[in-house]
C-alpha cells in the first residue's frame, strides 16, 4: 500500500482524472461510490471520513 500522505506528481494526477473521468462514463455504481466523496470534499468534510467508508448520503 501507497503512503497516503504522499503528494502526486502532475501525469500521476492526470492518469487518475482520465481513469476515474471515463470510468464514471460506464460504470454507474463507480459514479455513485464516487459522489459521496466528491460531495463531502465540497463541504469541506472530506478529512472527516473514515478510511474506506462513503460519505452518508
Amino acid at each position: 500500500m501507497t503512503d497516503p500522505s504522499a503528494s502526486l506528481s502532475f501525469f500521476a494526477r492526470f492518469w487518475l482524472a482520465w481513469l476515474c473521468f471515463w470510468r464514471c462514463l460506464v460504470s454507474r455504481e463507480f459514479a455513485q461510490a464516487v459522489l459521496p466523496t466528491s460531495r463531502a470534499y465540497d463541504a469541506g468534510q472530506l478529512k472527516e471520513l473514515p478510511a474506506g467508508d462513503v460519505a452518508p448520503p
